[in-house]
């Protein structure tokens, strides 16, 4: 009761202020009208902030519109039903937080301009991508691109790639910096603050930001303070190609939640904060402060360069991570992380209506224990090669192929300076290769009958390979299972329909179908091979099924799409996803691994222009029952299945955006904005199995000079 009445003060004093600067700049602005006899001047509609295309779909970051306030870049494809949040709350950013089509960190791809953003990951979680490091002022566009279909993204990219594209570089016709700023605050003493600097002179060009994020959390002890600094420096050549260098640098102090039960006295359970259960022996208690605080630098290369030979393109990064997996029973565990890695590319084109791209991209990533060095964990070495052909006028075609070569460590030490599996050495390097086709094509059925305009069908066939280039696939828990792993293969399909129905209103359906053999999967509960005092282990077999390759797995999946305007002051956003996974083999694992995911999702967005300046933004989202599934063996290789279920629930968030002025002393796109998450106050379990935010509401104020 002492946090509900506590977070309306900070809403209070944010309104009193916001309050009298909307009347006087509202006034000022009315003062400064002047009549042009009739004319009567409507306020332009925006682009689209969603373009949905058959192989992808661009959410264009300057014209989103959500309920909430972004923190961060993830927060733009929240909206997308492929996009499945499995954060443990939205107030606290995370590693990891998403499913793309069901699959997991290490099945898709996020980028950054094209170059995937990559660790080796593991260390008591996944920890592949910190959201948390990629404020939202950086990036001009998303583009989501569903299914394995393009050449130009790496194996992994099962379930698609997530790019993030960065603000272009543009000429500045003044040395004045443009200047971005804005503030917010909400429950539970949430902060997200912003500043940035843009300029140039000539061809050079400078961009400057800071971000300040900080909560209190819903959750017990799952406060977040998170700073992030960033700088960019640029050169635009005289054939409107550029080339960037910029540097970012985070510190990051989160809390894990803990333990909050009233029937479990070790919990000290505090009714202010809602009720969550012990669920593993990971689960700690508040007396025991358990942190996950970290630190990150980030420098990036990015150039585009026209040539009379084709538009070269290349990316270079360098990374470092230091996170502290702390608390004071355990005491501090600290997880060192770098990577490095660049990707060149030339598009070209032959002829009319033919483009081609090659290229290659190498990645390299660390890891390392507080104690230790730097130790190569991961290389993998890519060349790709794609080509897009106007066949017809109506028919259009995409086919590449993608080879790599991909070579892991797998640390075979245990804790008594030994080794796990008798007869290997320390380390255990593998390396596997492959080619890997890709194909899309598109059809238009202009031509066939008038009801068929702006109506075309396309189909993409591509294979599937991912070798085991993960920290949790080949060192989970600190296990050598790398050492008996093989990649997964398969063959990825999507049928879509794409047609405009009336005016700007676009409807897409695709469905997909996979087929992969070889599926990694957890298999530690059913293991034979895991020894102890009571399980001895014929020596050199050693963990050998402590993860298993699933015979087979397919996964079938529908999505729907509906954009556009159904008037002139009135936008809407549709969509919908179902997926299901089956396990093929008779693995029990299989059943466990595959679980734990909604089959139906569904997200809309209403968005009302009531007045110029005035706009009222709706965001629904629903989710249906949640099944984890259980083997639990009854006899001798005879296992019942028990299902827990996490239920459905459907949520509105409710915004408004205010425009103070357009310029006002100086200062111009003065916007107020005000928003409701969870508008009805539903209680209810979110994805990843945790007690879902309640009702809150914030404010924020922007302007730019």
């Amino acid at each position: 009761m002492r946090r509900k009445m506590a977070r309306w003060t900070g809403i209070i004093i944010m309104a009193a202020i916001l309050s009298p600067v909307f009347f006087l700049c509202r006034a000022d602005a009315e003062e400064n009208v002047e009549e042009l006899d009739t004319m009567v001047v409507k306020e332009k509609k925006t682009k689209p902030q969603i373009l949905t295309e058959p192989d992808k779909t661009t959410i264009n970051t300057e014209h989103y519109h959500g309920a909430g306030i972004p923190q961060n870049v993830s927060d733009f494809v929240k909206d997308l039903p492929i996009m499945n949040y499995r954060g443990s709350s939205e107030l606290v950013p995370d590693s990891d937080t998403f499913y793309l089509r069901g699959f997991d960190g290490n099945r898709f791809v996020s980028a950054m301009d094209g170059v995937t953003i990559r660790k080796t990951g593991g260390r008591r979680g996944s920890n592949i991508v910190d959201y948390a490091l990629l404020p939202p002022f950086l990036i001009e566009s998303v583009e989501v691109m569903p299914g394995p279909h393009s050449a130009l993204y790496p194996g992994k990219s099962i379930g698609g790639a997530v790019n993030f594209i960065s603000k272009t570089p543009g000429r500045y016709e003044e040395a004045k910096p443009d200047l971005a700023f804005s503030a917010s605050y909400g429950d539970y003493g949430t902060q997200n603050h912003s500043l940035s600097a843009s300029g140039g002179a000539g061809s050079a060009i400078y961009d400057l930001g800071y971000q300040k994020y900080a909560t209190d959390g819903y959750l017990r002890n799952h406060e977040a303070d998170i700073d992030t600094v960033f700088g960019r420096l640029g050169y635009i050549l005289s054939n409107n190609g550029y080339v960037t260098f910029q540097a970012s640098y985070t510190d990051a102090d989160r809390q894990r939640p803990v333990v909050n039960d009233p029937d479990d006295p070790a919990s000290d359970y505090d009714p202010d904060y809602p009720v969550r259960e012990k669920q593993s022996g990971r689960d700690l208690y508040y007396d025991q402060n358990p942190t996950w605080d970290k630190t990150a630098t980030y420098y990036r290369l990015n150039s585009k360069i026209p040539t009379p030979l084709g538009t070269w393109s290349a990316g270079a990064y360098y990374g470092e991570e230091t996170r502290d997996h702390a608390d004071l029973n355990s005491g501090s565990w600290k997880t060192h992380w770098k990577q490095q890695g660049a990707k060149a590319a030339n598009e070209f084109s032959l002829g009319q209506g033919h483009v081609s791209t090659i290229g290659a991209e190498l990645a390299q990533n660390y890891d390392a224990s507080d104690d230790e060095s730097y130790k190569k964990r991961i290389e993998i070495i890519s060349g790709f090669a794609q080509h897009e052909w106007q066949i017809t006028q109506r028919l259009n075609m995409t086919a590449g192929a993608r080879y790599e070569d991909v070579t892991i460590n797998v640390d075979n030490s245990n804790n008594s300076g030994g080794t796990w599996i008798s007869g290997e050495d320390k380390w255990i390097e593998r390396n596997w290769s492959e080619w890997s086709p890709k194909s899309f094509l598109t059809y238009e059925l202009d031509d066939h009958a008038d009801w068929l305009r702006d109506t075309s069908v396309s189909a993409g066939i591509s294979r599937i390979w991912r070798a085991p280039d993960y920290h949790g696939d080949y060192n989970p828990q600190g296990k050598p299972t790398g050492a008996w792993l093989e990649p997964e293969h398969g063959t990825g399909y999507d049928a879509i329909l794409s047609r405009r129905l009336a005016g700007d209103i676009n409807l897409q359906l695709n469905y997909s179908y996979y087929r992969i053999k070889d599926f990694i999967s957890y298999n530690r509960d059913f293991a034979q091979y895991t020894p102890s005092s009571g399980n001895p282990v014929e020596p050199g077999k050693e963990f050998m099924d402590y993860k298993i390759n699933l015979e087979e797995v397919i996964r079938q999946g529908l999505e729907v799409q509906l954009n556009g305007s159904l008037s002139r002051d009135l936008d809407f956003i549709l969509g919908y996803a179902y997926q299901h996974f089956d396990n093929q083999g008779d693995e029990p694992a299989g059943e466990e691994e595959l679980s734990n995911r909604p089959e139906h999702r569904a997200n809309a967005s209403l968005i009302w222009h009531v007045r110029q300046g005035t706009r009222l933004i709706l965001d629904y989202e629903y989710q249906d029952d949640q099944v984890a599934v259980e083997a639990i063996e009854v006899a001798e290789d005879t296992y019942e299945f028990r299902e827990t279920d996490v239920d459905a629930f459907h949520v509105f968030d409710l915004g408004v955006e205010q425009r103070l002025f357009d310029q006002w002393h100086g200062i111009k796109n003065g916007m107020v904005k005000v928003y409701v998450k969870n508008l009805f106050d539903r209680d209810y379990v979110n994805s990843s199995g945790q007690p879902a935010l309640d009702r809150t509401m914030g404010a924020a104020l922007s302007f730019k000079y």
